[in-house]
């Protein structure tokens, strides 16, 4: 393909990139949030907010990236395509992110035992 029939990058999709990233980043910090806010980790102290803005850049970084690669997957002037896999992945994502987040290491098991993992998370879904 020239470069002339190649489409240009549009605002919609710079728009759209722009949302996934802001969107999936909220998406993560609500959810580690809601973790550590319910099995008493709390997210007051200075090491859990570098932790958590970590996290939520990272998911966010990754989401984005998911959609730049399904955009060129799918072809660039199909705009709502790519987002639905992006979606999917995004979503697929968080799992690993809450594995890996939701209690910090040597936290004593208080509040949500056995495991600190919260009374909201699904039980066939194991972190």
């Amino acid at each position: 393909m020239s470069e002339s029939e190649r489409a240009p990058y549009s605002a919609a999709a710079w728009g759209i990139g722009w949302g996934v990233f802001l969107v999936s980043g909220f998406a993560a910090s609500v959810l580690l949030s809601n973790a550590w806010h319910d099995c008493d980790t709390g997210v007051n102290a200075s090491a859990n907010l570098g932790s958590l803005v970590l996290a939520s850049t990272s998911m966010a970084a990754a989401s984005t990236l998911l959609w730049a690669l399904t955009r060129r997957v799918t072809g660039r002037r199909r705009l709502l395509w790519p987002l639905l896999p992006t979606t999917a992945g995004a979503a697929v994502l968080l799992w690993p992110l809450m594995a890996l987040w939701h209690a910090p290491d040597g936290y004593p098991v208080t509040f949500c035992p056995p495991d600190n993992v919260p009374r909201w998370w699904p039980a066939w879904l194991p972190v």
